[in-house]
């Protein structure tokens, strides 16, 4: 599902007008899996280091520059997370990378944006298959799947709308837009 796209912007965004706020989901960019290094310190690929930027892009084309970063402390997820900062002008610095996100489950996410209490647009980037159950769990909107039946492919972006941080229910949040960098073309 995409509404708005590089091309055609979505509809302004109401958070400031409206009192709600948007969660940025975003799943790691491709990473290099020949570097042997354990899955924690794995690297993103070339293309990881290209996709990253591009869907970077594609939020500030979209007036969806994030307020707050939080991010799994992994390299791939840490290294998608600063490139996405840099390109809409965020201080990757200012970024939360945590060691307790590595490969977080929905539940974890869950508790996590329960935390939150005053980010109007919180971006969060992290791993499958935690992301692919957070998304199904969140969204109250039909859910779109590639072909060979992926959700968050790598560096894929899920917008929901928040009401409030504290209160989300299964099926019960707004979902904006689902951006995945092949579709960017």
């Amino acid at each position: 599902m995409v509404r708005g796209s590089r091309h055609q912007p979505a509809v302004a965004h109401l958070a400031s007008i409206a009192g709600v706020a948007e969660l940025l989901v975003m799943r790691h960019g491709k990473s290099d899996w020949s570097t042997g290094l354990d899955d924690f310190d794995r690297p993103l690929s070339k293309r990881g280091h290209n996709d990253a930027p591009a869907m970077g892009e594609w939020l500030a084309d979209n007036d969806l520059v994030p307020t707050t970063i939080v991010t799994s402390a992994a390299a791939r997820a840490f290294a998608t997370a600063a490139h996405v900062a840099e390109v809409v002008g965020f201080d990757p610095a200012s970024m939360e990378a945590r060691d307790d996100l590595y490969l977080a489950s929905a539940h974890r996410w869950l508790e996590v944006i329960g935390e939150r209490d005053d980010d109007e647009r919180l971006l969060i980037c992290g791993h499958n298959p935690g992301l692919d159950d957070f998304v199904e769990y969140l969204s109250a909107d039909p859910l779109t799947y590639t072909d060979d039946h992926k959700l968050m492919t790598t560096a894929a972006i899920a917008v929901f709308e928040i009401e409030r941080w504290g209160s989300l229910d299964a099926r019960s949040v707004p979902l904006l837009h689902l951006i995945r960098p092949k579709e960017l073309d």
